[in-house]
């Protein structure tokens, strides 16, 4: 469902993403894993087209990227960044109605998936009217995870989503991806080892 060829990306001379090739099916989870500065922030953030390759091509359920609007991809990929990049002036509950009210969703629809990923991410329902500098680290990061699947996206991107959620990364990988297994509305499929700091996971749920 993602296929990626030959993927080249350069700033001022330097390769930043040096010839990657991968290939993400369906219900499948690919984990990139390497040091900081290594690239795999940027390959994600090309995926997404947030940046533009110097060369290679990236296929999206058989689709090349390039073909589409980067807007329209956009709100069919969630996305969770890495410096969680919620709105400011935004409450919790419009952070994660961003995309559904572009996909034209009525406000029960909206209100009932808000109320689920909620509880997906354990976070108090009375945190709805809150704004992002009223919460801690890790609940900005649950309400940005609850927003790259607020659309029931087919695919989501997560640069280190977990990072802030528990304090070691062995109860990081059991307990957090333990709590979104449990509550799935997908049947999402997890590759059991996501919890080292410098990763960043994309995740194909069917």
């Amino acid at each position: 469902m993602i296929t990626v060829s030959n993927l080249t990306k350069t700033f001022n001379g330097s390769r930043a993403v040096n010839n990657i090739s991968f290939s993400v099916e369906c219900g499948e989870t690919l984990v990139l894993l390497g040091t900081s500065g290594c690239g795999k922030t940027t390959t994600l953030r090309m995926i997404n087209r947030l940046i533009e390759p110097t060369s290679g091509t990236i296929v999206v359920e058989g689709i090349n990227i390039l073909e589409k609007r980067p807007e329209d991809l956009r709100k069919h990929i969630g996305y969770v960044i890495q410096n969680i990049g919620l709105f400011p002036h935004y409450t919790v509950e419009q952070n994660i109605a961003i995309v559904p009210l572009l996909l034209n969703w009525d406000r029960k629809r909206i209100k009932r998936r808000i109320s689920e990923l909620m509880e997906l991410v354990g976070l108090p329902f009375e945190h709805l009217q809150r704004y992002p500098r009223e919460l801690s680290g890790g609940q900005q990061q649950r309400v940005g995870l609850a927003r790259a699947l607020a659309a029931d996206p087919p695919i989501v991107l997560l640069d280190e989503p977990l990072g802030c959620w528990i304090r070691s990364p062995e109860d990081r990988s059991r307990k957090s991806l333990g709590t979104l297994r449990s509550y799935s509305i997908k049947p999402w499929s997890w590759l059991p080892m996501m919890c080292l700091r410098q990763s960043a996971l994309v995740i194909r749920y069917a």
